[in-house]
């Protein structure tokens, strides 16, 4: 009898953990379209937020202990009136004004979500990217971590399932780039299938050509 207790709440974990990973991946991807739409200077509306406000709402009762340290309830609460006040302003700016609030986001959501993309990141088996973003620093960094992390998100897009990727708020979690040396922002490492730091590029507005051009000579 207690075999099959423990066989029960086994697969209800598991099926638990598959769900809430699901959760986070569809609201990562559906993030991720707007805000490259708004990058492309493409305007939208609250009626294109409604898949995002629907994805973000769908398991809002569950626990999500295994995705956030944070408190399950509160944290998708901070998400939801964060999106809200977001949506609320749309009408009243511009395009550019619009990518810049939902880049933060992005960022909030990557934030509430650093310790499931933590282990999640370094337990791929892939060759992976890390961008250090940041939601606070100087104009010219702002704006370069913000167009760095679209050129990125395009480019795991082009290449499909090639890489995994991490985008980190390097102003709230800044732990890993003073494990790795890294202390500009935006800075891209790529690592290798066993975790090793493979190359590094650090506040360049080059970027993108440069990480190209290294994963290119990696594969040859």
């Amino acid at each position: 009898m207690l075999v099959k207790i423990t066989s029960a709440l086994i697969i209800l974990l598991l099926n638990s953990g598959i769900a809430n990973t699901r959760y986070f991946e569809s609201v990562e991807k559906e993030a991720e379209r707007i805000l490259i739409l708004l990058s492309d200077s493409i305007s939208i509306n609250s009626t294109e937020l409604n898949d995002l406000k629907n994805l973000l709402s769908s398991d809002i009762d569950k626990d999500f202990s295994d995705l956030t340290s944070v408190s399950s309830q509160q944290s998708i609460d901070s998400l939801v009136n964060h999106l809200s006040e977001f949506e609320s302003e749309l009408k009243n700016i511009s395009t550019d004004s619009a990518f810049v609030l939902f880049n933060d986001w992005f960022l909030h959501f990557q934030n509430i979500f650093y310790e499931y993309s933590n282990k999640k990141f370094f337990s791929s088996p892939k060759t992976k990217i890390l961008l250090f973003s940041t939601s606070m620093s100087c104009y010219c960094t702002l704006k370069m971590s913000r167009n760095q992390t679209v050129e990125l998100l395009k480019f795991i897009a082009e290449n499909g399932n090639n890489y995994d990727y991490w985008i980190i708020d390097s102003y709230w979690h800044n732990e890993l780039q003073i494990d790795y040396e890294t202390l500009f922002a935006p800075s891209v490492l790529v690592f290798d299938g066993n975790n090793q730091v493979m190359h590094k590029i650090e506040y360049d507005e080059k970027m993108l050509s440069l990480l190209n051009d290294f994963l290119i000579i990696t594969k040859n």
